[in-house]
């Protein structure tokens, strides 16, 4: 049923048109959950060039695995440390590709939802050369 109520103004189309982004609400909240769920799967994997060093990371960059071989021991100790800080960074890039990725393939690489991420992710990337950071660190 068509209300007039004024020249030219259609509430049934105004109505049809709240119902699509209704509809289109609820499938985006349906698609971030499901890439939420993903989110919580994804994990960064990195080992050193020679393999001493191995390390796991969270999409947040958050390390929740290290493992250290014995040829990691014979390394002077400030080597070791900005051999797992580089790996650390490579495991967190590779991290924070996956999540674009899967951000991207549910809402599109032009969505502000993509574009939102990939500017959080650039904020806390780490440094393109993790080796910048050697002279900060410290022992005691």
């Amino acid at each position: 049923m068509t209300v007039p109520l004024g020249d030219g103004f259609d509430t049934d189309g105004l109505v049809a048109r709240i119902e699509e982004q209704v509809a289109q609400a609820q499938e985006n909240a349906r698609r971030a959950e499901q890439v939420r769920d993903q989110f919580e799967q994804v994990r960064g994997r990195a080992a050193s060039p020679h393999g001493e060093v191995r390390v796991t990371v969270e999409t947040t960059g958050r390390m929740t695995a290290l493992e250290l071989a014995d040829d990691a021991l014979r390394l002077d100790a400030r080597d070791l440390a900005a051999l797992i800080l580089e790996t650390v960074a490579t495991a967190q890039r590779q991290a924070a590709t996956e999540s674009i990725a899967l951000v991207e393939g549910t809402f599109g690489a032009e969505s502000g939802v993509a574009a939102n991420l990939r500017s959080e992710l650039a904020r806390m990337a780490p440094p393109e050369d993790p080796r910048a950071q050697r002279d900060e660190i410290r022992w005691s």
